[in-house]
């Protein structure tokens, strides 16, 4: 990893990914970090593992529930 950017973007929803590419288009090195282990912010879609581990703090779900990639709860409700 480089050690130098013009420009280092903290969080991935959709504002800082909207700065980060256009930033990025414009020529800046750009360093694009978040703390989560997942993409989006609060905007984000979440798997049954990641969603458990949110919410429960275990870091695995129950075997019964099925595989995680089966589920992808947004975070966001829509209509």
């Amino acid at each position: 990893m480089d050690e130098e950017y013009d420009v280092i973007v903290l969080g991935t929803g959709l504002k800082e990914c909207i700065l980060s590419g256009l930033l990025s288009v414009d020529g800046l090195k750009v360093l694009h970090m978040d703390r989560n282990d997942y993409y989006g912010g609060a905007s984000t879609s979440l798997n049954l593992t990641q969603l458990w581990k949110r919410f429960r703090g275990e870091e695995t779900p129950p075997e019964n529930l099925g595989s995680s990639r089966e589920f992808n709860v947004d975070m966001i409700p829509k209509v």
